[in-house]
This record gives structure tokens, C-alpha cells and sequence, in this order.
């Protein structure tokens, strides 16, 4: 075997960005790049800054820039030097990356030494486990980082290296990162695994603000205990107090606030933040929401009984949110691409701009479908929006059922399955106050498959029963739906 192919057999065997199976596929660079760069300036004092530095040199390398991946790379040793007493054991990853960056030059000299450094380092550490932890630490905040599908592979990496190291700090802190993006925001109870390992990371790391705001926002859940809601806000106070320039701390405060109904608030937090951190899509999409949740709160307000139009006044300001939203929308998907959700209730706000908009508003969905289905993530908000969209601008009763079915058949107890399922309730309850009696058919099909989808089958069978002998007939949309429901029902 000659020597390029030798060196590729150690460099294979080697554990960094380059034998992790990052695929470009799985993220969008130019974000990834943003949110780096985001994190190096601000942990531009701290000893873990190195692990931004081997990313974003990883990340240059990608793009094509192999002189500007060597620059981040020795960054990252030097600062490795200068922050830690011994930094063998933090550099593993940085040399792995070394080595594979000048056999990718045809440097094979220098890869052969970067080989030789870690040799030494596996030799000093042969008897202990500290290699082995800091390269899962490191692969888990890489997972981290990168893309959503690597969040269970970022997770499985902290749990390992806390078998080892149960105490340490940092992989306790994501370990509880890893587990709050994990866990859907549906309501947590006190004991779970989520609220019990954030307090634990705080309590290892009382003045990491953003551990503060995590918690605070999952306690949000449970609003009907009041005194969980004040320590909740208390605990949001204080990590302000701790890090009020941290924009993390500041837009996941601002979070808070909007969940909270406070726009104002949370608008005023997220444009803060925005000063520092321009580039964020999620800092966009959250001031996106808030302007949307103002516009509803006017339409609301001004849609009085009696009343088939707003003045002048009430549209302009209408529309002013609506314009506000649309724009934090639409940067944020241009700094994002793949930014599923805000694609979708981009679609759908274009649509409440005029029938001119709804060729692009649908063109959008269908790109929002296409690109929830191949990520296999967020289909049911997708589905959620694009029955609003049906509904309330296109004025399609039957595409809007469609819609609420699929997003409530998807997962029946999340958020979104319960928007999907009030939603469902809207019509039907529309249709029985306008429409002709052989009609109710419908209406007992769709009350059969929400009680179907809370798993109360008898309640089911009862309505199926009744769609059945009115006559069922709902067309191409919905007769797949009503298969799925009927054979599930009567075990067909």
C-alpha cells in the first residue's frame, strides 16, 4: 500500500469533524456559519471557544476554503495552549481535523505529524478515560450544533461521558440542551427527565443564565400552578440581572415574554438582541410571531358583532403588523433556507395579502410539504397553517378538514394537535349552525376522528356509525381518511 493510502487507513481510524458523518445534506452552511460565528464572538474569553474555532474550521473546509480552515484550526491550538495547563487531551479533535485538512492539501508530511501528536496523546492517556470523555464532550456539542438530526446522537454522547464524569459541569449543561430540543413543548410534570436534568445543571452552574431562561420556559407549561409561574419568572428576572447582554439569554427571555402574551416586552428584548446578533433566523422568526400575535389581537379587537369590514384606521394598522411579520419572515428563511415553520406561516401570511398572493403563498407550502417530509420534521405545523390558509383565506371547508385530519393524526397531543383539533371543532360547529340536515354526515366523520385520535373508540364507532347511515360521501380528500378511521374502528 503506498503512503496515501496508508495515511487514509489512520486518518479513518481517527475521531473528529471529518469521521462523523456530518453530511452537508443534513444542515444549511451559511446558517451554520452565522450561528459560529455568533458563538466565537461570544465566548471570545472562554476556554471552550475552542471547540467554535475547529468548527468553523471544519465549516470553511466545506465551503472550499482550505487556507481559512487551516487559519481556525491553529487558532484553536493556540488557544488550547493559552487555556488549558495540559491541552493534549482537548486537542484529539483539532489534530484528528489537522491531519485530515493537509492530507486533503497533499501536505502528507505534516498530516504524518499531526498522526504522530495524537499517538503520543493515545499513549500518555492509555490507562485513563480522559481522552474518551473529552471526545464525546466535544462530538456532543458538535451534534449539537450542527443539525437537528444529530440531537440523539449529541445526547447518547453526554450520557456516556456523565457515566464517567457524573459531576462535570459542562456535560451536564448539554446534556440538559440535548434534552430540552429533544423533548417536545407539550407540558412537563416537576419530576421529569427534562426539568430534573436542567436543575441539576444549574445547580452545578448557578450563574449560567441561559440553563435559567431553559428551565424557566418549560415551567411555562404548567401555568394553571401560580407558583410555579412566579418562580418561573423570577428565574427569568434574575438570569436578565446575570446576563443581560447575552443574547441568548435575551431572545429565550423574549420567548418567555411572548408565550406570556407580553409582545410588547418580547419585541423590545428580541430587537435588543438583534443589535448583536443580525444574522439570527431564530431571533426573526420570534420577532415575526410576536408582530403576528399583535395583528390577531387588532383583528380581534376591531371584529365587532354586526361588523363586515374595518375602517381605515383599523386596516392600516392591520396591516402594518402584517407587513412587519411578513419581513422578519422572510429573513429569517433567507438566512435560513430550510427554516421549515417560518416557510409555512410565511405562505400562509401571503395569502392574507390579496389573491394576487396566492400563487406564491401556495408555491411556498408545497416547497414547506416537500421539505417537512424529506427532514421528516414540523409536518404537522405545515399541515396546521395550510388548513388555516384553506380556511380562513381560501374559504375551502373541505381542504381545510383535510389539513386539520392529517396535522391531528400526526401527533394528537402536541400543540399543534390540539390547534389542529380546536380547529376541526370550528368548522364542524360552523357547519351544524348553516347547513342542510343530510349534511350532518360530515359532521359525525370528523367528531368520529377526533374522538378516534384522544383514543375513545366507543365514541368513535358511535359517530362512524351515524356518518355511515346519513349517507357518507366526502369526496377525494377525505375518503383515504375516513379508510384509515373505519378500519381502524371496525377492524376491517
Amino acid at each position: 500500500m503506498n503512503l496515501e493510502g496508508v495515511l487514509k487507513t489512520q486518518l479513518l481510524q481517527q475521531e473528529c469533524h471529518f469521521t462523523w458523518s456530518l453530511r452537508e445534506e443534513d444542515f444549511f452552511l451559511c446558517d451554520l456559519l452565522n450561528r459560529l460565528e455568533e458563538q466565537i464572538q461570544l465566548e471570545s474569553s472562554e476556554a471552550r471557544v475552542t471547540r467554535a474555532y475547529s468548527s468553523f474550521g471544519f465549516v470553511q473546509y466545506l465551503y472550499g476554503n482550505q487556507q481559512e480552515a487551516l487559519a481556525n484550526l491553529q487558532k484553536s491550538v493556540q488557544l488550547a495552549e493559552e487555556h488549558y495547563k495540559d491541552s493534549d487531551e482537548v486537542l484529539i479533535v483539532t489534530y484528528g481535523d489537522l491531519a485530515w485538512l493537509h492530507y486533503h492539501m497533499n501536505d502528507f508530511s505534516t498530516c504524518q505529524e499531526y498522526l504522530r501528536q495524537l499517538e503520543r496523546i493515545h499513549r500518555k492517556f492509555s490507562e485513563g478515560f480522559t481522552d474518551t470523555v473529552e471526545v464525546l464532550r466535544e462530538k456532543g456539542w458538535v451534534f449539537l450544533k450542527f443539525s437537528h438530526k444529530y440531537y440523539n446522537a449529541a445526547k447518547e454522547c453526554f450520557r456516556q461521558a456523565l457515566e464517567m464524569n457524573p459531576d462535570d459541569r459542562d456535560l451536564n449543561t448539554g446534556y440538559a440542551i440535548a434534552l430540552y430540543r429533544m423533548t417536545n413543548e407539550t407540558s412537563d410534570p416537576s419530576d421529569s427527565p427534562i426539568i430534573k436534568q436542567l436543575r441539576r445543571a444549574i445547580e452545578l452552574n448557578p450563574d449560567d443564565a441561559v440553563l435559567l431562561v431553559l428551565l424557566a420556559l418549560r415551567m411555562l407549561h404548567d401555568r394553571d400552578d401560580k407558583k410555579m409561574l412566579d418562580t418561573a419568572l423570577q428565574m427569568v428576572i434574575m438570569a436578565l440581572v446575570k446576563s443581560h447582554e447575552n443574547p441568548h439569554v435575551i431572545r429565550y427571555a423574549a420567548k418567555f415574554c411572548r408565550q406570556l402574551g407580553n409582545m410588547d416586552a418580547a419585541i423590545s428584548l428580541l430587537k435588543e438582541a438583534l443589535q448583536s446578533t443580525p444574522n439570527s433566523a431564530f431571533i426573526h422568526h420570534q420577532l415575526a410571531l410576536c408582530y403576528k400575535n399583535k395583528k390577531i389581537f387588532l383583528e380581534r379587537k376591531y371584529r365587532t358583532p354586526g361588523k363586515t369590514e374595518f375602517d381605515v384606521k383599523e386596516s392600516y394598522e392591520i396591516q402594518q403588523y402584517l407587513q412587519q411579520c411578513i419581513y422578519h419572515l422572510e429573513k429569517a428563511i433567507y438566512l435560513k433556507p430550510s427554516f421549515i415553520v417560518a416557510m409555512a406561516d410565511l405562505a400562509l401570511h401571503y395569502g392574507q395579502l390579496g389573491t394576487t398572493w396566492y400563487f406564491k403563498a401556495e408555491s411556498l407550502f408545497e416547497e414547506a410539504f416537500k421539505l417537512a417530509n424529506k427532514e421528516k420534521q414540523h409536518l404537522q405545523t405545515v399541515h396546521s397553517l395550510c388548513g388555516q390558509y384553506q380556511l380562513y383565506t381560501k374559504r375551502s371547508e373541505q381542504l381545510s378538514i383535510y389539513h386539520f385530519m392529517q396535522g391531528l393524526r400526526l401527533q394528537p397531543k402536541s400543540e399543534q394537535g390540539k390547534l389542529c383539533e380546536e380547529n376541526l371543532n370550528k368548522v364542524i360547529e360552523h357547519r351544524i349552525g348553516r347547513v342542510k340536515i343530510l349534511d350532518v354526515r360530515k359532521v359525525c366523520a370528523v367528531k368520529g376522528f377526533i374522538h378516534e385520535m384522544k383514543g375513545e373508540k366507543l365514541k368513535a364507532e358511535e359517530f362512524y356509525v351515524r356518518a355511515l347511515t346519513k349517507g357518507l360521501d366526502f369526496g377525494k380528500y377525505i375518503f383515504y381518511f375516513m379508510f384509515l378511521c373505519f378500519k381502524t374502528c371496525f377492524n376491517i
